[in-house]
């Protein structure tokens, strides 16, 4: 009699445990996944990285199909929880996106409106001053007046703004009018300023008639020094777009 007993392979392991003898490997896309999925937090900073979350659902679906038509790999619940991290990172970041967008197309908008207002009204120091960067407007509680004769070159520079051709115009019009807005043209970021523009109609209030198309274009960067923390408006200016005459 022999010493040695043979033994099948498959001693100690019942029927339904037999799989644990065959070796299983991870899906490498399922890694990535998981992995972008995890990153896809960096989303919500700049819409720049959302190539991230897209890249980790990609892969998801990717690893899913793979690991499914394959016998030896495995990672379906890694590359699912990859795929759910992107899509709740990607969908907020989206929404994120959407909500500022609106915020300050609003708010450009009632910028846009009201410094197009001063110029219907003829406030055209104070429609000047929007035009400049808060460090070369007026001092707080000095009057505009004393502000631009002070410098000679202050002066020249609100001369050339009421000298316009469509300024002018608005000033010499007879009868009262108002901007009634149209729509929003654009709205663009450039480094860590954004840009507005919007279209109106100025309108002569009696007779109802419009008389000009104009656009408005307004910046809005964050603010410096005693602005920290705020947020400064400068009109880039306007164009005529259709006179109505």
């Amino acid at each position: 009699m022999s010493d040695s007993v043979e033994q099948h392979p498959a001693a100690g392991f019942s029927a339904e445990n037999e799989d644990l003898m065959e070796y299983r490997e991870i899906s490498r896309l399922a890694v990535a996944a998981l992995v972008l999925g995890i990153f896809s937090v960096l989303a919500i900073f700049t819409s720049v990285l959302w190539i991230v979350p897209v890249l980790a659902i990609v892969f998801g679906l990717a690893a899913y199909y793979q690991i499914d038509r394959s016998e030896v790999l495995t990672g379906k619940a890694m590359a699912m929880i990859g795929m759910a991290l992107a899509a709740v990172w990607l969908g907020a970041s989206v929404t994120q996106t959407t909500v500022q967008s609106s915020s300050f197309k609003a708010e450009s908008r009632k910028m846009a409106a009201d410094w197009l207002d001063l110029i219907i009204d003829g406030k055209l120091m104070e429609a000047h001053q929007l035009t400049r960067h808060p460090a070369g407007r007026a001092p707080f509680k000095m009057s505009l007046a004393s502000f631009y004769a002070e410098e000679e070159v202050r002066q020249e520079g609100l001369d050339a703004f009421q000298n316009r051709d469509f300024v002018k115009e608005i000033q010499e019009h007879q009868g009262e009018l108002e901007a009634k807005f149209v729509r929003d043209v654009s709205v663009r970021k450039s480094e860590n300023s954004r840009y507005g523009t919007h279209l109106f109609q100025i309108v002569d209030k009696q007779s109802g008639k419009s008389l000009w198309d104009v656009k408005v274009t307004m910046e809005r960067e964050p603010g410096t020094n005693e602005y920290e923390g705020t947020f400064i408006w400068i009109s880039q200016g306007m164009s005529l777009e259709k006179k109505r005459h």
